[in-house]
């Protein structure tokens, strides 16, 4: 603690030197001041005083708000002090959380160090009711009652409440079902697409059993490039089902069935023309984001064996704020190491997420074949490889495959560019063995000049001469392998289906 002080007075007394000349009318007031915390949280009853420091080359004063008592009110140099707040009573009963600084402060406006104190409360003593309507003006943070509203479509993380018109997400864990009338509490904010939304401290079932009557949905599918709403849009698209994406035919983006509860069943319709029909919930280039209503199914297309998107790791992505280095063409998106802590989510990495699914990773160097982490995430993609350093991946295991059929992989990949210009010059290869026999095919080279754009590139290759089965392993990695060498990469949407 003595180390702690004397760093922190020295801090104060360098950033004094600076001051020192701008102001000397008030020469016996300090001209730095710190704390040593910058927020305080009370309860709001029964609470008991909390003590920090403040740190000064001089004399100091404070601003309090008028609920709060710090002892003492002023002081010379650096010196414990104490805060205390009144009990948050109106009435008689607890009354609405409240925030306010307590300031410490010496000669200048530069001199003045704010500790934000918060006391609980009862959020909900005041709060308004408020339309479906009426949410969508209102000021994000706003404590909100909707006293009624009709589920018309549940997620993994929530529901949709709809009053006809307006379809507002209700972010909760409560247990709701299409056709219930529900009353929710909470706070409106706006995700990252600038869509209201609900975070809800409460969910109450009114009634059940209430007819939806759905809106007619706008068919995006041949505009599915160039679609976005400002609402969550009732829309419908129609294209073949590979996971949990709809892909049309001739289209850059694709449409992802997002957060879809389990009685979808949407593993046994890959390959499937479907119809998918429900509310719009934002883009992320190069996808747009559905919670789905309804999924028609219109028939097989392809017999799918395996399909990948990475669009179930957008938790670790979110945590970890990864970036899309493709998509920007921005060589400095984050990309956070797969088993980085940063990656964590309900206690696992990225990498370990990745493991439970049955892939295995390849990391090489020039002198080892077990390298340190060389694999990224990003948003929701991975990322492959750093200079001196090679990896790949390999396929989980396949299941209900009959053995002997031929089949087509396919995958999105990109290289990565240096920051003189140059494009990585990797060369992909796809190995596919079963214990005995291996069989190794090229990958087309990326064909980018120098300062090309950084772009995905569709990769097929049909798997012949070698004999699929449950056993089979599937590698993808680059030839360009124990190299001292930059030879980096990006990967997604892989497929196996079988060929035509």
């Amino acid at each position: 603690m003595k180390r702690t002080n004397y760093i922190i007075f020295s801090i104060l007394l360098a950033f004094a030197s600076l001051l020192q000349g701008c102001n000397d009318e008030e020469s016996g007031l300090s001209k730095a001041v710190l704390a040593s915390a910058g927020t305080l949280n009370f309860e709001a009853t029964g609470t008991s005083e909390k003590t920090i420091t403040v740190y000064a080359d001089a004399e100091w004063d404070t601003e309090v708000p008028e609920w709060a008592t710090v002892t003492p009110t002023s002081g010379t140099g650096t010196m414990d002090v104490t805060i205390t707040v009144t009990e948050n009573i109106r009435d008689g009963a607890v009354d609405n959380p409240r925030k306010a600084a307590v300031v410490f402060k010496g000669a200048t406006l530069a001199s003045r160090a704010e500790v934000i104190i918060s006391q609980e409360g009862d959020k909900y003593r005041d709060c308004e009711e408020y339309t479906l309507a009426e949410l969508v003006e209102l000021e994000n943070e706003t404590v909100v009652i909707v006293p009624q509203g009709t589920v018309t479509a549940v997620t993994t993380k929530g529901f949709i409440v709809s009053d006809g018109t307006v379809n507002i997400f209700m972010q909760s864990s409560s247990a709701v079902s299409v056709g219930d009338n529900v009353l929710v509490k909470g706070t409106k904010l706006s995700d990252t697409h600038s869509l209201p939304y609900v975070e809800c401290d409460e969910a109450n079932v009114n009634a059940t059993g209430n007819e939806i009557t759905y809106p007619a949905a706008v068919d995006i599918t041949d505009k599915v490039d160039t679609y976005s709403s400002s609402s969550r849009t009732f829309i419908t698209v129609s294209g073949i089902l590979n996971g949990n994406n709809v892909t049309v035919e001739g289209a850059d983006y694709s449409v992802a069935v997002t957060d879809a509860p389990e009685n979808f069943e949407l593993a046994p319709l890959n390959g499937h023309k479907v119809k998918a029909t429900g509310y719009f919930a934002g883009v992320a280039a190069p996808v747009i984001k559905l919670n789905v209503t309804a999924i028609e199914d219109l028939g097989v297309v392809e017999l799918i064996y395996f399909t990948e998107d990475f669009e179930w790791l957008n938790p670790w992505a979110e945590a970890s704020a990864a970036g899309q280095t493709v998509e920007t063409d921005n060589l400095k998106a984050t990309a956070p190491q797969i088993s980085s802590s940063s990656t964590v989510v309900d206690g696992i990495t990225a990498n370990d997420a990745l493991l439970q699914e049955g892939y295995q990773f390849l990391r090489v160097t020039p002198t080892s074949t077990d390298a340190s982490e060389c694999i990224y995430l990003q948003n929701n993609y991975l990322k492959f490889g750093k200079t001196g350093y090679q990896a790949g991946i390999v396929l989980p295991q396949l299941e209900e495959i009959s053995s002997g059929v031929t089949t087509t992989l396919s995958f999105d990949w990109c290289p990565m560019r240096q920051g003189s210009g140059k494009i990585d010059p990797v060369n992909l290869i796809v190995i596919v063995s079963d214990g005995n026999d291996e069989v190794t095919f090229d990958i087309p080279e990326s064909g980018f000049e120098n300062d090309h754009v950084l772009e995905w590139i569709s990769a097929e290759v049909e798997l012949t001469g070698v004999t699929i089965s449950n056993d089979t392993k599937i590698t993808i990695r680059p030839t360009n392998w124990q190299l001292s060498t930059a030879n980096r990469w990006f990967l997604d949407n892989i497929k196996l289906a079988k060929a035509n």
